[in-house]
């Protein structure tokens, strides 16, 4: 199914030194480089040195464990949130943690955080284990706790948060359903129809459009304009991350695999230099992927490929999109096409009185 070229056993993604040994969760990238939290609380960056332990303990400096993360657009701060109702912030240009744990008394599990716009000004959504999500904003360092609702059904969890360069939230939940906020209803169910799958990550661009990963080894596209889902075959087990930078998408799938498409190009699968589950990646300057083990993963932006593409761009069934493995365009004649290609893809009422969030180092 896949053509690899003959640089193929060759990864272009390197392993990096990590000052971390245990399981690192999430990566963003941020105006001073990467940026990633780990198992136990910890923040690591690297700030052009390499990488390094920027916080052992977490917000409270208890150890609670981090999974949700994000950066506000200008990518000077960096939100993240975790077990016992930890939630807190990172500037990173004068190097101080926020600390705003348990807004409202919650003390249950963050699962999932999106961040819009710029630091000092952001607005930022949390999601618990129960599927409430909790929507505030930040003025400087002085945050706005708004009322909390639960988009999903009975019995769903919040799965993954994303929010759009223009400020509206996106939520998809365990169930196989996705939702938007709106300027007075709070949130609206927008599908996925008939998908009846797990979602494991959600990303949300401009004008509308918006990605999902699956547990089906599908991406989920949407377009606001025809108000529809699109399912994009990228492999044949579950998707559990993915970037976009400009027109390339790369996919963290199961057991570590990775894809990537450029475009209109056919989906490729890459090869890897670790044999460990990964669990996130960011595309930037460098690209970073993260996983177990404290692996961080590197790839220089704009490095050649290592993998042979296909001149055809997408071609659409019932289905959804797929790739084909001969060379004819779109619409030509040719030999049979091949195997679906694989591929792979964190959001109103009254509110209470705000006081800034207590800082530390």
């Amino acid at each position: 199914m896949w053509e690899l070229g003959p640089d193929a056993d060759e990864p272009e993604w390197r392993t990096v030194e990590s000052p971390f040994e245990k399981t690192i969760f999430a990566v963003v990238e941020t105006a001073e480089g990467p940026y990633a939290i780990g198992d136990g609380g910890t923040l690591l960056a690297d700030r052009g040195g390499g990488w390094e332990v920027v916080l052992d303990d977490g917000p409270r400096t208890r150890d609670n464990q981090l999974r949700g993360m994000d950066v506000t657009s200008d990518g000077k701060r960096v939100w993240f949130a975790g077990s016992s109702g930890a939630l807190g912030c990172y500037d990173v240009e004068t190097r101080r943690k926020y600390d705003y744990s348990n807004p409202n008394e919650m003390t249950s599990t963050w699962e999932g955080l999106a961040v819009a716009g710029p630091a000092g000004s952001e607005k930022v959504l949390v999601a618990n284990g129960s599927g409430e999500v909790l929507p505030f904003s930040v003025d400087g360092f002085d945050e706005d706790w708004e009322a909390v609702s639960k988009p999903a059904s009975k019995g769903s969890n919040i799965a993954a948060l994303a929010a759009s360069p223009d400020g509206v939230g996106y939520a998809v939940d365990t169930s196989g359903n996705a939702f938007r906020t709106t300027a007075t209803d709070g949130w609206e169910d927008i599908g996925i129809v008939n998908a009846q799958v797990k979602f494991y990550d959600i990303y949300a661009g401009r004008e509308g459009r918006v990605y999902v990963a699956a547990g089906d080894g599908r991406i989920y596209r949407y377009d606001d304009s025809y108000h529809s889902w699109t399912p994009i075959g990228v492999a044949e087990k579950s998707l559990r991350a993915f970037d976009i930078h400009g027109d390339q998408m790369v996919v963290i799938g199961h057991g570590g695999t990775i894809y990537e498409r450029d475009g209109s190009s056919r989906w490729r699968k890459l090869t890897s230099p670790v044999g460990v589950q990964l669990y996130d990646v960011a595309l930037g300057d460098p690209d970073i992927i993260v996983g177990n083990s404290g692996t961080i993963l590197e790839r220089p932006r704009g490095q050649p490929r290592d993998a042979g593409t296909s001149p055809d761009g997408d071609n659409y069934d019932d289905r959804g999109e797929y790739f084909d493995a001969d060379e004819t365009g779109p619409g030509e004649s040719g030999g049979s096409s091949g195997d679906s290609g694989s591929t792979s893809g964190a959001s109103g009422g009254s509110s209470g009185a705000a006081t800034g969030g207590s800082t530390g180092d």
